[in-house]
């Protein structure tokens, strides 16, 4: 019921295997992928799933594992009519072992044709205003 793929390599700097599975799971995406680079072993768990059924804005959602712990992103974005848009965004990391440290930030960006202003604060840090350009040449 998913997609499955397995990459093994082989050569001067050492053995690569890689190996992953993506599968629908609950109206979102299951995504599980394993490497061992070198002796290290690396994971990644992630499941993704739209919220436009349950919101009334365009809105995913995702969660997911590693090695450096786990993590988390909200997103959203609307037209708010005349040529503008507004996105959303959330994310978070809560790290694992000692010295890990979580990491909370999120950002709200208004857009239209030719610009951006983008307004984004992580854990602990000062209020950021961005501005710049966006057009297509």
């Amino acid at each position: 019921g998913g997609a499955a793929a397995l990459e093994a390599e082989h050569g001067g700097a050492g053995d690569v295997y890689k190996a992953s599975y993506k599968a629908s799971v609950g109206g979102g995406e299951a995504d599980l992928r394993v490497s061992q680079n070198a002796g290290a072993l690396g994971y990644n768990v992630t499941y993704t799933r739209s919220l436009s059924d349950l919101v009334p804005v365009a809105a995913d959602a995702q969660v997911g594992v590693d090695e450096d712990g786990a993590y988390g992103k909200l997103s959203a974005s609307r037209d708010l009519g005349n040529g503008l848009e507004a996105y959303y965004e959330a994310l978070a990391r809560l790290g694992q072992g000692e010295g890990s440290q979580e990491r909370l930030q999120h950002a709200l960006k208004v857009s239209n044709q030719l610009g951006y202003a983008q307004l984004v604060q992580g854990k602990g840090e000062d209020l950021r205003l961005r501005m710049g350009y966006e057009f297509n040449a």
